[in-house]
């Protein structure tokens, strides 16, 4: 099978698009298509420049199609002795909390029309892609995988991590600094436990390209990426698998040399779609702002830009945006907006759950889309609130603008939103600025000195052309010399320097060392302020209860997910638990947060705020003890869960109004678009929401009876509960309500009466949940919901399969050495190594042979007879329940089978690999399948333990005793330091990334699809 070429490309472009690609996008394809060689050191060459330098508007995401495009051309080489070095995973990565995503959109369509094409190259294209995400070239059913697949990673979470599901699926993942930087790092901002952080960070630093769009503003990160690249060549044996950061910018770094322009002068010519781009003039004034000082900033601000707004729009059909620095001012401005022009007007924050955000985006903003800019005919004046959500990544075309002075790059960037396409309209923009950002006595808080001087810059050409004219050409033109251009940007700070002593911390994953290295210096410097943590609500939570248990129940059968949680600064949110306050004085730049951080002695906190506890989400580990009041307890990234009666939390976000408990909760919704599961609750906070209709009185009945009733078995309310559902699935619902009647129709094709009696839930007597486990269809079929995890789903897959059979250890163990088999060979790495993983795929779970986890996997039962099981749908799903069987078996708390899997391997060393260092990998990989053993072994107290015996092939594994892994002379933490230097950090940890997404998709298959 040949390779493409730059003029397959255009093709490819064209049948994409329906146009063909501009210049710079044909010779970019043709650079990247070019020969690339794998030498004998195991690094890859690059194909890649490190930096393009092209201006705003100007296409970039097409980058996004050449990289998917130069991967599908390798596809001839799987089986063929030769690499695939096109990386799988493609990261576009923005230092914003951003509203409209134009990469993920991008590559979002993409996957769909690769997906439905049925001819012609796309077809090709999508067929070579299918081929690279099953690993062979051989028993490939179409129908099994996807070209490509679209992910969305912006707080940590469930739907966020579906792009880490599989090792050899190309990928789209869209992502800010901090999200992508600390997984890179081994630490995973917003996940729920440190299992996984290994996994992340193997797939994240191989078969990986980063685009870093507008680098300028990201450059600790940036310096950070580069250090990864040279340390990922300090190993024995270096795995060589690609992992390129590659530079969007119209002004990259001096000290980049390897930089790709555009050269075919296309951007010069006023008839085409570029040039009209970058030609056309965008006139603006500026207007000082008298007043706007201290605490009357924002609004006097406010109401400035109120007043541009009104001049430049009146009453007529525009689409104007109104840029600000933070978010205290986007509120500000929209008060006094809103009461002018109604609905017409919508707010845009970094402070919106992602819900919400796809509800305004998909109801409001789809007119504002670029592409149907020339077309587009408004009933009256639409106007966009936005702080620097818009400035990158929003293809978004309007007709004016004000905005609040910044540096002159976040200027550039903002401008590149006024008449995008070049359209012949006389566009019209306002400039605002203080006379305290105008003196510049202070650095401006996000902008620094650069605010000032920009403002000084542009009076000047003011003062020379009578306006200033940020179109893209006239601006290049008039641009200063260097030295005072880089006075005009924003502050660029360094990372701290990444060195192999930081690396050796990081990468001890459990148990994490003490202390262990923040990395936001590397993803921000050490200046810059902490990353977000995440928030979210629940109705349902009420944490005065006597029993802790009790308010977690519902809490782990709903977890959160990423839908549902708002990003809220560090600094906010510890000042909020410190002083219940909530002055927001941050703007939405990821790394510009360091003026929120608290200062001791600053402020006493309010004498009737009393210390209120929150919950720091830890997964299946969350107890009493993550029941939080003190800030100083809440690190960056924390998932923070907050009772939704809690009201002084409420100006956190900016939510949708008007605010209750019940409406805050959005629980429910936000499992069933992450885990792709059913589940309703049923709670008084909650149902007193639902829209008037006979199922609402039901269903406050239900709960009347539970809690008037303290005897009442929840087997009585079985069919009234029943009953419920098939009314609520009748019910025709408007939106946001309309996910209700298509839960309880879900529920309903899942759950027949007497199989809801068994399942349906009774939390404190004053709830029920019904939690489904049967995978749904995919609200998006090309961004698969993570429906398997090996932490903290309660509902997770592979339990059983759909019908509830068990899964006999038998069978789960050969399926699991499949899938290894698979992905080690997709993803070009040796036959020794191969042999290796496949090895320890084999064996992994020997340790359940164990006769008491064979009694908690049937809920404490012993078991009489019969074949050992590897899953069962018998398993506890709450944390009571668990508690109960758990006892009743006699498996110690805290237990690990994987450790006895170790010792049991070690006693048929005919099935492990040949040699010692891929015995030893081996044996690695099973003691760490579950993210332990990095670099110790848990302690476990076993007082009791059986000897154990499981027949494999022929061959008898068995051990007798403890374990004794948890001993500093067992090998387990030398073997791990051993392994460490061999593959290096990033190639270890993808080793292991191996093997553990083969258990979770073979688990997966056997709950949702086979089995038995």
């Amino acid at each position: 099978m040949s390779e493409f070429t730059a003029e397959d490309f255009d093709h490819f472009f064209a049948e994409l698009w329906g146009k063909p690609p501009f210049a710079w996008q044909h010779d970019l394809a043709a650079r990247v298509l070019g020969a690339v060689t794998l030498p004998d050191d195991g690094q890859v060459v690059r194909s890649w420049p490190e930096a393009i330098a092209l201006p705003t508007a100007a296409g970039k995401t097409a980058c996004i199609d050449i990289a998917l495009f130069a991967l599908a051309s390798q596809s001839g080489r799987l089986g063929a002795g030769a690499s695939i070095t096109a990386p799988r995973r493609v990261f576009f990565v923005v230092d914003r909390r951003i509203i409209v995503d134009e990469a993920y959109r991008r590559a979002a369509q993409i996957a769909r029309r690769l997906a439905e094409a049925s001819s012609g190259l796309l077809r090709e294209i999508a067929d070579r892609l299918r081929h690279i995400a099953w690993g062979t070239r051989e028993d490939l059913d179409p129908g099994q995988v996807v070209p490509l697949t679209v992910h969305r990673l912006r707080g940590g979470l469930y739907r966020s991590e579906s792009w880490a599901r599989d090792p050899l699926q190309p990928c789209v993942i869209a992502s800010t600094v901090d999200q992508l930087g600390s997984r890179l790092l081994f630490r995973a901002y917003g996940s729920s436990g440190p299992g996984m952080l290994p996994v992340y960070a193997g797939l994240a630093a191989n078969d990986s390209l980063v685009f870093l769009d507008e680098a300028h503003c990201a450059r600790p990160f940036l310096q950070t990426l580069q250090a990864i690249t040279r340390l990922r060549g300090h190993a024995r044996q270096p795995l060589g698998r690609p992992f390129q950061p590659v530079i969007l910018s119209a002004t990259p770094p001096g000290e980049v040399i390897d930089r790709f322009e555009d050269r075919s002068g296309q951007g010069k010519d006023p008839q085409h779609p570029l040039g009209r781009r970058q030609l056309a003039a965008k006139p603006a004034n500026l207007r000082p702002v008298e007043g706007a000082k201290g605490a009357k900033y924002s609004v006097a601000l406010a109401e400035a830009m109120v007043d541009a707004i009104r001049e430049l729009v009146a009453d007529n059909p525009l689409a104007a945006v109104a840029f600000v620095n933070r978010v205290a001012t986007a509120r500000e401005t929209y008060k006094r907006l809103h009461k002018l022009y109604g609905e017409n007007v919508v707010l845009l924050t970094g402070r919106m759950r992602p819900i919400d955000r796809d509800d305004i985006v998909s109801r409001r903003l789809g007119v504002l889309a670029s592409e149907q800019s020339a077309a587009r005919q408004l009933d009256g004046p639409l106007i966009v609130v936005a702080t620097q959500t818009l400035e990158v990544g929003a293809d978004l075309d309007f007709d004016v603008l004000v905005s609040e002075c910044a540096s002159l790059d976040a200027l550039r960037q903002r401008f590149g939103r006024l008449n995008r396409m070049g359209r012949d309209i006389e566009s019209r923009a306002v400039l605002l600025a203080s006379a305290e950002q105008a003196e510049g006595k202070e650095p401006d808080p996000v902008y620094g000195t650069a605010l000032s001087a920009t403002w000084a810059w542009l009076m000047e050409q003011q003062a020379e052309y009578g306006q200033v004219d940020f179109g893209i050409a006239r601006m290049a033109e008039r641009l200063p010399n260097e030295e005072r251009l880089l006075a005009l940007a924003a502050p660029a700070v360094d990372a701290a320097v990444l060195l192999p002593a930081h690396m050796d911390a990081l990468c001890q994953t459990w148990p994490m060392p003490a202390p262990s290295p923040d990395v936001a210096p590397f993803l921000r410097g050490p200046q810059n302020g902490a990353a977000d943590v995440q928030v979210c609500w629940r109705a349902d939570l009420d944490l005065d209860l006597p029993d802790p248990d009790a308010a977690l129940e519902s809490l782990f059968l709903c977890p959160p997910s990423s839908g549902e949680t708002l990003a809220v600064p560090f600094g906010l949110f510890r000042r909020w638990m410190e002083w219940g306050t909530l002055e927001d004085r941050s703007s939405d730049v990821e790394s510009a947060d360091s003026e929120l951080m608290p200062t001791k002695g600053k402020k006493e906190p309010a004498s009737d705020a009393a210390p209120k506890p929150v919950i720091r989400w830890r997964g299946r580990e969350t107890s009493r003890n993550e029941f939080v009041t003190e800030a100083s307890r809440v690190y960056p990234g924390d998932i923070i869960v907050i009772p939704a009666a809690r009201e002084q939390s409420w100006g956190l976000g900016d939510l949708p109004q008007p605010v209750t408990p019940g409406t805050l909760d959005i629980g429910d919704r936000g499992h069933r678009l992450a885990r792709g599961k059913a589940i309703l609750r049923l709670h008084p906070a909650l149902v007193r929401e639902w829209p008037e209709m006979a199922a609402k009185h039901e269903a406050r009945r239900l709960l009347e009876i539970l809690a008037a009733e303290a005897e009442t078995q929840v087997e009585d309310l079985a069919n009234e509960f029943s009953e419920l559902l098939g009314e609520l699935k009748a019910q025709m619902l408007p939106a946001p309500w309309d996910w209700l009647p298509a839960m309880a129709k879900e529920l309903s094709a899942e759950f027949s009466p007497a199989k809801l009696r068994h399942s349906l839930r009774h939390i404190g007597g004053t709830q029920l949940v019904l939690a489904g486990k049967r995978a749904l269809a995919p609200a998006d079929p090309y961004a698969p919901p993570d429906r398997f995890s090996d932490e903290d789903d309660a509902n997770a897959s592979g339990l059983s399969t759909r019908k509830g059979t068990p899964i006999l250890l038998a069978e789960h163990l050969p399926g699991v050495q499949g899938y290894a088999r698979r992905y080690a060979r997709g993803c070009g790495l040796s036959p020794e190594l191969v042999e290796a993983i496949a090895g320890s795929a084999l064996l992994h779970d020997l340790g359940k042979a164990d006769p008491r986890f064979q009694a908690l996997l049937r809920g404490g039962i012993p078991a009489i007879a019969g074949e050992p099981l590897a899953k069962s749908g018998a398993m506890p799903s709450t944390r009571t329940a668990y508690r109960k069987a758990l006892a009743a078996s006699g498996y110690p708390e805290g237990g690990r089978h994987e450790l006895l899997s170790v010792r049991m391997a070690e006693s048929v060393t005919e099935l492990l690999p040949p040699g010692a260092p891929f015995r030893e990998l081996a044996l690695h990989l099973i003691a760490s399948h579950h993210g332990r053993c990095r670099p110790f072994a848990p302690m476990v107290q076993d007082q009791r333990p059986p000897d154990v015996h499981f027949k494999l092939r022929d061959v008898i594994a068995t051990w007798q005793g403890a374990t004794g892994l948890e001993r500093l002379d067992a090998g387990i933490a030398d073997r791990f330091w051993a392994l460490i230097r061999t593959y290096g950090w990033w190639g270890l940890a993808w080793l292991e990334t191996l093997l553990r997404l083969a258990d979770h998709r073979r688990s997966e298959w056997e709950g949702n699809i086979g089995g038995n």
